[in-house]
């Protein structure tokens, strides 16, 4: 989520992954810790499921940045951070569109991985399909049919533990990815948000896609602290103080973004402006 790359630390954890340098940052692990605590209440191993999923599918949305930079020349490698990851150098490319085909890959890899597991639990067991796409429609927050008493049966002797997995996976995979591509900087969808806009308007594009990242970023912290009270602002299955001060902290961001851009423009402008040619 954030774009400068933290320094090392002793505690790092690294390796390489098809060619790809990988580093673990130490506040990756307490992040997700902390983002999972709830689990604790079900008992230790639901919150290392969590854990364990949060890994798996932050990895491969980096991976899907960085295998797509490779396409178009550009070799980048990963790192695990705070509240996401980081895809370094893979969008060190010169033109837009391939810049935002790196940017669309990451979420896109979420997506197929999570495809992958629909499919592969559709193979296991079609009569129980029903029910991992009313996981499905849930996180989407869209209506979906009641289960049969057959179904039901059936997810009431699946192993607790592997349902946890399913729905995690289901859950990071698919609602993560979705608001990855909100166009709110520095996610996903905020920098392809940016490049659209300055593609239209190279002088106005950088400061119209600040103010839309703010106004998203704000009525999303609003969502996620009203969600906390019972109330859905917006048809989507997530909501927490986290991620009401995390929304919170990015349009803030934002706005400090967009002074920052409006006060170099008009510094650039007097300086123009006030030369004798």
């Amino acid at each position: 989520m954030f774009l400068l790359e933290p320094n090392e630390t002793p505690y790092d954890l690294r390796w390489r992954m098809f060619g790809i340098p990988v580093r673990v940052h130490p506040m990756f692990w307490l992040l997700t810790l902390l983002m999972g605590q709830s689990a604790l209440d079900e008992g230790l191993p639901y919150l290392l499921i969590w854990v364990g999923c949060v890994f798996v599918s932050i990895l491969i949305h980096e991976l899907g940045h960085v295998w797509m930079g490779q396409i178009f020349g550009s070799h980048g490698h990963i790192v695990l951070y705070s509240f996401g990851g980081l895809a370094i150098g893979s969008s060190n490319l010169h033109q837009r569109s391939q810049r935002i085909a790196v940017f669309l890959a990451g979420p896109v890899a979420g997506f197929l991985l999570l495809g992958v597991l629909l499919l592969l639990l559709w193979v296991r067991d079609p009569e129980l399909f029903p029910a991992f796409m009313d996981m499905v429609c849930s996180n989407m927050g869209l209506p979906h049919p009641h289960l049969s008493e057959n179904v039901q049966k059936k997810l009431d002797l699946l192993n607790p533990l592997e349902e946890e997995v399913i729905r995690q996976l289901i859950f990071i995979n698919l609602l993560w990815g979705l608001v990855n591509l909100l166009p709110v900087w520095p996610l996903d969808g905020g920098q392809i948000s940016r490049d659209v806009c300055e593609g239209v308007s190279r002088d106005r594009g950088l400061r119209v896609s600040l103010v839309i990242s703010i106004a998203v970023a704000a009525l999303l912290a609003v969502h996620s602290l009203l969600a906390t009270r019972g109330i859905r602002l917006l048809p989507l299955n997530f909501g927490s103080i986290f991620s009401a001060i995390m929304f919170g902290l990015l349009a803030l961001l934002s706005f400090q973004m967009l002074q920052q851009a409006q006060s170099q423009r008009r510094w650039t402008d007097d300086h123009w402006q006030g030369r004798d040619w």
